[in-house]
């Protein structure tokens, strides 16, 4: 699934690698991509809480280090075929 940014005033195209609710906090978050690539040549990866505003996907930031850890074992079982 894909979704569009404004960044720089620029609308980048971005896949979507996982998104999903934490029942806990109740707050929805994506794991997403816009294909970039870092120094590495790895895949640019970004997380974000996210809120739907009727047909729009509104990215927020996360706020702490629950959140980091809750999308780094997220990331870590997507990487082991685990989800």
């Amino acid at each position: 699934m894909k979704f569009k940014v404004m960044e720089d005033g620029k609308e980048i195209e971005c896949n979507i690698i996982k998104a999903f609710r934490d029942e806990s906090n109740n707050i929805n978050y994506i794991i997403y991509t816009d294909g970039t690539k870092d120094e590495n040549n790895d895949l640019e990866i970004y997380a974000s809480r996210y809120d739907m505003e009727g047909n729009d996907l509104v990215l927020k930031p996360i706020e702490n280090d629950y959140e980091w850890n809750m999308i780094d074992n997220m990331l870590a079982a997507i990487g082991s075929g685990d989800n």
